[in-house]
């Protein structure tokens, strides 16, 4: 990978101090920047090297990251190197994730009210709605999401002409 240009190092800034906000890492989410930018797949000493962090730092985040379904291996013939990519299904997994952890919380909003005591405390019933409510909205959203980039035509990557950078 080429080395990186202003607003390509703007972008992965960025994606690390939204990832921070989430509650993730800042190099987690400079690593999966640089992998949605990336043409091919990217070692872990490339990626390193090019956000000017250590491997061992990036060991742990590609772990992270492929834990929660946003980054996957990839191998390229002849090459005994670890590669990674950006999983093309990693926002339906993260939606997976969310709703599982919707149904949890429910799940305990829930058991709390079966106690007679709890029965009828307003928050606990308010919060058990709108999961409920957020489920019942969010049902087939990845089955509409694939119906929806299945309708749309593919990009066509312009290819260099010989002689000159692209």
């Amino acid at each position: 990978m080429k080395d990186l240009g202003v607003a390509e190092q703007r972008f992965i800034e960025s994606m690390g101090l939204y990832f921070e906000r989430q509650g993730s890492t800042r190099i987690g989410g400079r690593i999966h920047a640089l992998l949605m930018l990336a043409d091919e797949p990217l070692s872990l000493q490339t990626i390193a090297r090019m956000l000017k962090v250590s491997p061992a730092s990036v060991s742990t985040n590609i772990r992270a990251s492929m834990a929660i379904g946003l980054v996957e291996p990839a191998s390229i013939p002849g090459d005994r190197q670890h590669y990674y990519v950006v999983n093309t299904d990693g926002w339906e997994s993260r939606l997976r994730t969310a709703e599982e952890s919707v149904k949890a919380f429910v799940r305990v909003c829930q058991e709390a009210m079966s106690a007679p005591q709890m029965a009828n405390k307003r928050h606990l019933r308010d919060a058990a709605d709108f999961c409920d409510f957020y489920l019942a909205e969010m049902a087939g959203i990845a089955e509409r999401w694939r119906a929806t980039r299945g309708a749309r035509p593919t990009p066509r990557t312009p290819k260099a002409s010989k002689g000159r950078s692209a």
